[in-house]
């Protein structure tokens, strides 16, 4: 039961977050705070998804404050349906970033995905040192949550210049 400490604290500061944001009838910004929430929760719970294959037993792993670590970045078997599925989860965030806060560019996008995909993996290491989480902690992560950040901030740009062209030509 203790493991669960992590996904409940932080769940308590999105549900704050998100409820403000649903009061001053911010949606955008709800969402936001909900995808944030849901990326905690896929992150900071004792329960492991895995889409990766069965070269996981090629990577190099390291047992760092009671979690195991993956240090090298883009190593043999890193690369596998689990990378992929780390940007994919991270896209809509970056979407949401670029909907929210329309006067970042591409430096604060790149910061910001740095920002989620250290965060993230911060609280697995942690959780891991405080509570057994039981969680990898992974350098991959970190470049697969940056690079869903920006490429979805990337696709808002794009989608919005599209429309934006779209809408004046008639």
């Amino acid at each position: 039961m203790i493991r669960w400490i992590p996904a409940v604290l932080v769940s308590l500061i999105w549900l704050g977050l998100s409820l403000r944001a649903a009061r001053a009838r911010q949606y955008w910004r709800l969402l936001w705070w909900l995808g944030c929430w849901g990326l905690s929760l896929l992150t900071w719970t004792p329960i492991a998804f895995s889409f990766g294959s069965d070269s996981v037993s090629v990577i190099t792993t390291h047992w760092i404050a009671g979690g195991i670590w993956v240090l090298q970045p883009l190593g043999r078997g890193s690369v596998d349906a689990s990378f992929w599925c780390n940007i994919l989860m991270t896209v809509p965030q970056g979407w949401l970033l670029r909907l929210n806060w329309p006067r970042l560019r591409w430096p604060h996008w790149l910061l910001a995905g740095l920002a989620t995909g250290l965060s993230l993996e911060a609280g697995q290491a942690l959780g891991n040192w405080l509570v057994s989480l039981g969680r990898w902690v992974d350098i991959n992560d970190v470049i697969t949550n940056c690079t869903g950040i920006v490429i979805g901030a990337a696709l808002a740009t794009l989608g919005q210049h599209y429309w934006s062209k779209k809408f004046e030509g008639d």
